[in-house]
């Protein structure tokens, strides 16, 4: 029910992602007026950058122009989600304003980085040109929101294309190009992940399939003379409908040879992309046209090239790969913490857990190191976050750290994360140890009087993990990290809710041990429901509510077009 309801999620918000970003015209003026001040009204499309609006002065003189990164950098995702940024940019094409459209990301992060001057002012003054190379020196991030900065900064460059490849044909295709291939086609919206694939849609909106470039994939394959730039079209089921042979650098007479011969464009129609991208060429040629063979093989060769860097692309995307890419991209630092965790899975496993070294030696390290030191804790922020935007690169020790949290106790039974590993777990650990209540006879009065009436709030836990699920579900712009304290671990980006949550819970575990880990705490309370025992077989109230919740969460995927 939990992976269905994250599966649900993802699904939805991939489908308001189809959805263009608001224009930059419904802006006001009083956002530009810091940048450049001469600005009086918007005008037409901007030549400079593409998809940017032009800012024309009284007297109708360009001023400037500006362009948000939505939605090429939908795609990048920070701690917990992407983030839209608005550029301003004079004639020249330097940047006098740089600011946060709106944020995925969490309330804290984005707060921290809005008001890091040092951070925005790395941008400006400098040229859309100048940013494109690689910096001489690397880029200011924001403390304690470091995931939420490089996100904007990669943001950025994926906007102004520093990633994309060279390609020798650099104009986009045209709507009359497609609609060769799709003739409902009057929306065109690049995709968020690759430059080389364009969806396509009609008049309503509703997704009539997409297209695939051949460049910059296929630009070294050459025809009788020259590449060639190709689009081949595929349906919502991944099936191969028409082809467009674009601009060239053939010999044309050859290439309109090919243009013409009907049979050649209805070879791949009908195949599937993976039946496409598993051809192999050089075992299996493709009969060329009469006259243009050279050409015509090209420009199939072409097609089956691009179709292959794409599938590859996506098996790197795969779990497993990205995994490995993750790890292989650590720092020591970050090693550092794996290295805790290994530590803390021994010790979880063994009776180490009750040896000194496990009561006292790992909560200390787990509280310096991974709380104060490096933040990571789980929570619902990033569960519900990640599950609608997907998992930020630079979080690789949050990812191994969920994996084991989510893991160990599914298959073994064994809650390593919230027995050895948690933070804010082992605060209350330590505080266990340092009040013991046999000792002051005060604590133990008031430990009796607390006990009975924390049973009566049992329920809390489940109540607060329902209420986050739902709140995303709906995609309600409420804080979920108001609903935890492990915001409180990074005191630079804290907000008031969850400090003032993290002293209450560690002063009622200090009477009643252990107490929010126990009464108060969502995410513990969800790797509970998922721990391995005797009873899992059995349905209980938390399955019937989990299943109420993966309906309504089924109804809004497809409700929002998730599926179709």
């Amino acid at each position: 029910m939990v992976s269905g309801i994250i599966i649900c999620l993802y699904y939805s918000h991939a489908a308001s992602l189809k959805r263009p970003p608001a224009s930059l015209t419904t802006l006001p003026l009083l956002t530009f007026e810091n940048a450049v001040p001469q600005a009086a009204r918007f005008g037409a499309q901007s030549s400079h950058v593409r998809g940017a609006i032009e800012l024309l002065d009284v007297s109708g003189e360009a001023v400037g122009f500006c362009f948000q990164t939505s939605p090429v950098s939908d795609t990048v995702i920070g701690f917990s989600g992407p983030s839209n940024l608005l550029i301003i940019c004079d004639p020249r094409k330097t940047i006098c304003g740089i600011e946060i459209l709106s944020s995925g990301d969490t309330r804290d992060h984005v707060s921290v980085v809005t008001s890091d001057k040092a951070f925005w002012n790395q941008f400006l003054g400098k040229t859309l040109k100048e940013l494109k190379r690689t910096p001489k020196e690397p880029y200011i991030t924001s403390a304690g929101a470091t995931l939420t900065s490089l996100a904007m900064i990669e943001a950025l460059n994926k906007r102004l294309g520093k990633d994309r490849k060279i390609t020798r044909f650099p104009d986009d295709p045209k709507l009359a190009e497609i609609q060769e291939i799709f003739p409902k086609a009057t929306q065109l919206r690049a995709d968020a992940g690759d430059s080389s694939i364009m969806n396509v849609y009609d008049h309503a909106g509703i997704p009539l399939g997409w297209t695939l470039r051949t460049t910059p994939a296929a630009d070294s394959i050459i025809g009788y003379q020259g590449p060639t730039d190709s689009l081949i079209g595929f349906d919502s089921t991944g099936t191969a409908v028409g082809l467009c042979i674009r601009k060239t650098f053939d010999n044309e007479p050859y290439v309109s040879y090919v243009r013409d011969d009907v049979a050649f464009k209805k070879y791949f129609i009908g195949q599937t992309f993976e039946e496409i991208a598993s051809t192999e060429t050089d075992k299996s040629p493709i009969e060329g046209v009469s006259g243009a063979t050279m050409t015509s093989q090209a420009i199939a060769e072409a097609i089956v090239v691009a179709s292959q860097s794409v599938s590859e692309r996506q098996e790197r995307q795969s779990f497993v790969g990205d995994l490995v890419l993750r790890t292989q991209n650590l720092n020591a630092p970050q090693w550092g913490a794996v290295f805790i965790m290994f530590i803390g899975l021994i010790i979880g496993y063994t009776r180490l857990r009750g040896h000194w070294v496990g009561r006292i030696v790992l909560p200390l390290l787990v509280l310096t190191y991974l709380g104060f030191g490096a933040g990571a804790l789980l929570s619902q922020a990033q569960l519900w976050g990640w599950a609608m935007y997907g998992i930020p690169q630079g979080a690789t020790v949050l990812l191994l750290l969920s994996l084991l949290a989510v893991g160990s106790p599914a298959a073994t039974g064994r809650n390593v994360y919230c027995n050895q590993l948690c933070a804010h777990g082992a605060a209350q650990q330590l505080l266990k140890i340092t009040i013991p209540s046999q000792r002051f006879r005060i604590l133990k009065h008031v430990q009796r009087s607390l006990g009975p009436l924390l049973q009566h709030v049992r329920w809390l836990p489940w109540t607060l993990f329902v209420s986050c699920a739902v709140l995303s579900i709906f995609d309600m712009k409420i804080s979920l990290v108001d609903f935890e304290p492990f915001d409180a671990y990074l005191p630079t980006v804290a907000g008031t809710s969850a400090i003032v949550i993290c002293i209450v819970g560690l002063a009622i575990s200090s009477l009643s041990p252990m107490a929010y880990c126990r009464y108060g705490c969502p995410t513990g309370a969800m790797l509970r429901y998922v721990r391995l025992h005797r009873q899992s077989g059995r349905i209980t109230w938390q399955d019937a509510v989990l299943c109420g919740c993966f309906a309504v969460a089924l109804t809004v995927a497809v409700a929002s077009g998730a599926f179709t």
